[in-house]
């Protein structure tokens, strides 16, 4: 049976004396219950739609589509420092 794992990807840019840049991973959610790939897209676009990374809470965003079915979380506006996230589904092994 096959699981597939929602995951958030944030990456942040650090200033300072060394400016850096740092991944954040984490599992958002997991659809198994011989889910085929295609029902498992539609859970990843209900959760891409609401998912908010703590770097952008309170920050009003927009959710994009990449060609590869991942998205994009992006603020709408500068301000909340470099910060992008990437939610993608991913087949666990």
């Amino acid at each position: 049976m096959t699981k597939w794992l929602i995951i958030g990807e944030v990456m942040v840019l650090t200033e300072g004396e060394a400016p850096y840049q740092r991944i954040e991973t984490e599992v958002l959610r997991t659809v198994g219950g011989n889910r085929t790939r295609e029902q498992a897209l539609v859970e990843l676009r209900k959760e891409a739609k609401k998912y908010r990374p703590a770097a952008l809470k309170g920050t009003a965003c927009v959710v994009g589509q990449e060609s590869d079915g991942s998205f994009l979380i992006l603020p709408k506006k500068s301000g909340k420092g470099h910060v992008r996230c990437t939610v993608r589904l991913i087949e666990e092994a």
